[in-house]
This record gives C-alpha cells, sequence and structure tokens, in this order.
C-alpha cells in the first residue's frame, strides 16, 4: 500500500521483498506516458524532457502515435543522438508497433491526441508487464486555452490527471493567470497529490526532477503492491489498494464503469 505523497510502504517483515523489488525496478527500463491534446505542444516538451532531463549517455526509446499530424519538434527528437523512434498504434486496447533494436533505459510513449484514457493507461500496463518495464511516471499536458474554451471537455482531462503524477500547464497566455490558478486550486482541494508545473516557451524549470520516477499519481493502477488476504477486511472497509481503478473497471456489459467522453469530436 501507498502513503498519501505516493510512495509505498511494507510491513517490517517485507523488508527483503522489498529491497527486492527496489533492485528489480533500478534494472528494468523506466517508462514515461504523455497525454494531452494536438496542438498543446506536447513533443516541444517531450523534446526538453530528453535534452534536459536525461543523459547523452542514455538510450532512450521514443513511441510517437501513427497518424499524428506533423510537428516542427518531429526532426529535433530525431535527431538527438541517443533517441530511437519506433510508430506504435493503441489498437484492440494494445499497444503495437514494429520491431525494436534498441536496448534503451528510458522509454518515452506519446498518447495519441484523442484517445480514451483509460484504454491508453491499459495498454500501458499490458506493455510494460510483458516487457519487464517499470511504470516512472505519467504527464498531463493541459492545452489551458483550450479547456478554457471548452470546459465540458474537462472530464477527459480529469481522467488523464487521474493517471498522472505531473501537472504540466502549456497555452496559458490566452486563459489567464485566474483560471490557471483555479484550475490547480480545484484539484489540490481534492487532495490531488500530482505536481502542477508551468511549461514557459516549451520548457519546464527543472526536467530532471519532472522525470524522478516517485509515484504521485491517485491511480494505484499501476503500483506493485504487496498482496493482501481479502478475507482481512469487510466488503465496506477494504483498502483502495484492493478496489478497481475507478476508470478502469467493467461492468458485466464489457462497457467501462466510469465513462469518459470522447475528445475527438473537438479536432475533426
Amino acid at each position: 500500500m501507498r502513503n498519501g505523497t505516493g510512495s509505498r510502504q511494507y510491513p517490517a517483515h517485507y523488508f527483503i521483498q522489498y529491497l527486492s523489488l527496489i533492485y528489480m525496478e533500478e534494472a528494468r527500463p523506466l517508462v514515461y506516458f504523455v497525454f494531452g491534446v494536438p496542438g498543446s505542444g506536447r513533443r516541444e516538451v517531450i523534446f526538453d524532457l530528453i535534452e534536459g532531463g536525461i543523459p547523452a549517455t542514455e538510450q532512450v526509446l521514443y513511441f510517437r502515435p501513427e497518424g499524428e499530424a506533423s510537428s516542427a519538434f518531429d526532426e529535433p527528437i530525431k535527431a538527438l543522438a541517443n533517441v530511437n523512434v519506433v510508430a506504435w498504434q493503441l489498437k484492440g486496447g494494445k499497444v503495437t508497433h514494429g520491431k525494436i533494436s534498441a536496448a534503451p533505459e528510458k522509454i518515452i510513449f506519446l498518447a495519441p491526441g484523442t484517445s480514451d484514457p483509460a484504454d491508453c493507461a491499459e495498454a500501458l500496463k499490458t506493455w510494460t508487464d510483458h516487457n519487464q518495464c517499470q511504470v516512472a511516471r505519467l504527464f498531463t499536458l493541459v492545452h489551458c486555452s483550450f479547456l478554457k474554451e471548452q470546459p465540458e471537455a474537462k472530464a477527459w482531462f480529469d481522467a488523464c490527471i487521474h493517471f498522472s503524477d505531473v501537472v504540466l500547464l502549456n497555452r496559458r497566455e490566452e486563459a489567464g493567470n485566474k483560471w490557471v490558478k483555479d484550475f490547480e486550486t480545484d484539484y489540490r482541494k481534492a487532495r490531488n497529490p500530482a505536481r502542477f508545473i508551468l511549461v514557459k516557451k516549451g520548457r519546464v524549470a527543472n526536467p530532471p526532477e519532472v522525470l524522478d520516477p516517485e509515484a504521485r499519481r491517485i491511480s494505484l493502477y499501476f503500483d506493485e503492491l504487496i498482496p493482501i488476504e481479502d478475507d482481512e477486511f469487510e466488503d465496506d472497509h477494504k483498502p483502495e489498494d484492493t478496489k478497481p481503478d475507478i476508470y478502469i473497471e467493467r461492468l458485466e456489459s464489457g462497457h467501462r464503469a466510469k465513462r469518459i467522453p470522447e475528445i475527438t469530436k473537438y479536432f475533426l
């Protein structure tokens, strides 16, 4: 189970197992995942995080979604000597991609800009488990001006932020300082532990800090938790660790228990 800051806690008699988990996490590639709508500056920020936050001696595998409109930062990312670019798709709830020849220390996925955050999270977990990688951090890049003009889209961003450790606030000029402050305050009042960081001219103040793999997300979906016996608790008093994630849970019909509005309609 985790404490309120996102760090994991283990009983004393699990100490050896805890050390084993730490060793395995350090030995596995770290995976980062970036949510955000088209036009929010996602690839500009990814370039900044790689260039300013990852040593040139570390190999980076960058998964770029197929079908995305081109960006001025596609070529600069590709030109980085330590970066290998792989095209990927979210297909049938899974990550599909071509052959990988690199042996990276860091892996960065850019989510398709109009994808369902729950589908992305489920596909990411399946892929990282299968490939023995560690989910380090998930980011939501907020296009503040877009969201101010389309407030009904907030439910989509809420889902992204539910899975995110860091919320990067970009394209703020037309939204205004008050809107940005109120946006962050709403999540603070809801006790969201994620870091909220301003993006200025496509850059963050401290890329290594943003990439620090400390878990700060609300969701426990990606966490490797020590299993507990279900019969230790009454049904009404089970800890959050044992409950399905609210966005991942499915009904008997196969539909998600908590529906996320589609964002596609705003970008047709």
